[in-house]
């Protein structure tokens, strides 16, 4: 069983924040902390995309630069807790090469740059593929590597909206990419046979941003730990 803490951008650009995360993933079982680096230029299209010179600057405070980077793998290291993130350029990939990540994660939005993603399959570390955005049916990559998430890119996305595989070990999944509210839909996973849980996490559910509101809390992250390894033991 791996247990992904998804910190993602939730840290809201303060490296502070960053710490705290860590060190709560740590605290609560997390197997990683993954972080979230890209350029919103290059994801999300010019200017013009934004619906507000403010949303734009937002985009754009809570993304770090290398260095940072670097220093949420120190801190990782420290707290005894997998430092990963998901990239989305070619430079950024450099970054996490040169920072020497044990495994890499693929976003779903980022499924369709096959150059992107032949580089970071060809280093031949485990990588985990959602699969939320993928048009096409069966599994995009043959690489031996990939290790693919089911995943509904709804945020959040309502339990109703979720059709989870019924058995994970049976289907193109080894584990899920959570964005529902609580964490019942993720034991559920697990209980599915689910080997890989993802899950977006926070310190305040009600901070700004477009991911705080399906995160879990350390609390949760916690009981979504202990619940999920005592039920891989049953």
């Amino acid at each position: 069983m791996v247990i992904i803490a998804e910190i993602g951008i939730n840290h809201n650009g303060s490296l502070d924040v960053a710490h705290e995360l860590i060190r709560q993933a740590r605290i609560a079982g997390a197997d990683i902390a993954k972080f979230q680096f890209y350029d919103p230029m290059k994801i999300f299209g010019p200017e013009g995309s934004y619906p507000n010179p403010e949303a734009l600057k937002q985009a754009l405070i809570v993304q770090f630069g290398f260095d940072e980077a670097r220093q949420l793998k120190i801190w990782c290291e420290e707290e005894g807790v997998e430092f990963s993130a998901s990239v989305f350029d070619l430079e950024r990939f450099g970054w996490t090469e040169e920072l020497d990540v044990i495994r890499y994660k693929i976003a779903s939005r980022a499924v369709e740059n096959s150059e992107l993603c032949e580089q970071i399959l060809g280093t031949g570390k485990e990588t985990f593929v959602s699969l939320g955005f993928w048009p096409g049916k069966g599994q995009p990559f043959s690489a031996n590597n990939a290790k693919y998430l089911y995943c509904v890119p709804k945020y959040p996305c309502d339990l109703k909206d979720l059709n989870l595989p019924m058995e994970f070990h049976n289907s193109n999944y080894s584990g899920f990419s959570d964005h529902s509210l609580g964490i019942e839909a993720a034991l559920v996973a697990v209980g599915r046979g689910a080997m890989i849980i993802e899950k977006h996490f926070t310190l305040n559910k009600g901070l700004p941003g477009p991911d705080h509101i399906c995160s879990a809390t350390p609390e949760e992250l916690g009981e979504l730990c202990r619940l999920a390894r005592l039920m891989e033991k049953v």
